[in-house]
């Protein structure tokens, strides 16, 4: 992949993942029991426990040395089923509680540290999402290693279609994923928040109707199916 994008250490991974911690668990802590159920729409399956379970799951799977096996989605799975009859706040003292091993283990490997801190501000986008709380966008830095860590991603399945790679632009930072000549280009420079944009869309969280409307140039044909490695949500996601 090309970019232009700054670079984040296994350090600066682990630093903000524990912000994005403590304010996704400061945000779970002041919802209600009905907002617990309510369904996070980018994650049709999972409620607000659920996907606190989620990340608290994973964090302290990775703290304990159980990194995910070749069955990733059962091992992914199984970190919410067990902890359906827990409590949120029983949830979420156990996350705090696995975070100082979590972040030794992280800052050690980078292959751990980089996908985790991007599923936990995911993750966190969509906590606010389901809940009607606007995203966070203050943060340049957590944006910014977000969407390097989503651009690899995208790089991969588009080098694997041979078909050319796409370039995302966003004022001063560009990315191209894929190999070869460039054939499609996304310019969102003109959009509020273009990088958090690009996290949404290349995440699966935007519906079909909406990644056709953004203003593509080129061969968008051959690259709308790569974009997204989920299914997309049957219903617009509006931020």
């Amino acid at each position: 992949m090309k970019t232009n994008a700054p670079k984040y250490t296994a350090d600066q991974h682990a630093n903000i993942y524990k912000q994005s911690q403590e304010r996704f668990a400061n945000t779970v802590n002041d919802v209600s029991p009905v907002e617990e159920s309510v369904k996070i729409q980018s994650c049709p399956d999972w409620t607000v426990h659920d996907l606190l379970s989620h990340v608290t799951g994973l964090c302290v799977a990775i703290s304990q040395g159980d990194s995910p096996p070749a069955d990733t989605q059962n091992w992914v799975d199984e970190q919410v089923i067990s902890r359906k009859g827990l409590s949120s706040e029983h949830v979420a003292a156990e996350w705090s509680g696995s975070l100082s091993n979590f972040c030794a283990v992280a800052t050690s490997d980078m292959r751990l540290a980089m996908p985790l801190t991007y599923d936990l501000l995911v993750h966190e986008f969509d906590l606010n999402h389901a809940l009607q709380k606007p995203p966070v966008l203050e943060d340049t830095d957590a944006l910014l290693l977000a969407m390097n860590v989503a651009a690899l991603i995208l790089h991969g399945d588009i080098s694997k279609a041979e078909v050319g790679s796409l370039l995302l632009v966003a004022h001063d930072n560009e990315w191209q994923c894929g190999m070869g000549d460039v054939i499609a280009t996304l310019d969102l420079s003109a959009t509020t928040n273009p990088i958090f944009e690009f996290i949404r869309l290349t995440g699966s969280r935007r519906s079909q109707s909406q990644l056709l409307a953004y203003p593509w140039q080129g061969d968008v044909e051959r690259i709308l199916p790569l974009l997204s490695h989920m299914e997309l949500p049957l219903h617009d996601i509006n931020e």
